[in-house]
């Protein structure tokens, strides 16, 4: 596996990880994430994961956008309706953090 290093933006974007002993910084650049759903719980990943600096994530969903999604999904708004939510989601979390790299996959789900 290829490790990349941290640039100067990323350490200071990363400082107050680095007050923890163990933390690793390159690991979680380099790491590889997959995310199924989305939605409310999804949500919360990807906003997380962005924040962390996971480096390459990859979101698989089939639904979009509703008006009920939006009391409980922090990356979605009200003109996102009718969209898909994993290439919302991917836009969001690109927005939080654009040094990540983000794979949007919308499955269509057959019943």
């Amino acid at each position: 596996m290829d490790t990349f290093s941290i640039t100067a933006v990323q350490e200071m974007r990363y400082d107050r990880h680095h007050s923890i002993d163990w933390w690793n910084q390159n690991k979680l650049k380099d790491s590889k994430i997959l995310v199924a759903g989305a939605g409310a719980l999804g949500n919360e990943v990807l906003k997380n994961l962005a924040m962390l600096g996971v480096g390459n994530i990859t979101i698989i969903d089939f639904d979009t956008v509703s008006i009920t999604n939006l009391t409980r999904s922090v990356l979605f708004r009200e003109s996102d309706v009718g969209l898909s939510k994993v290439e919302v989601a991917r836009k969001k979390a690109l927005e939080i953090n654009p040094e990540i790299n983000i794979q949007a996959i919308h499955k269509v789900h057959h019943k």
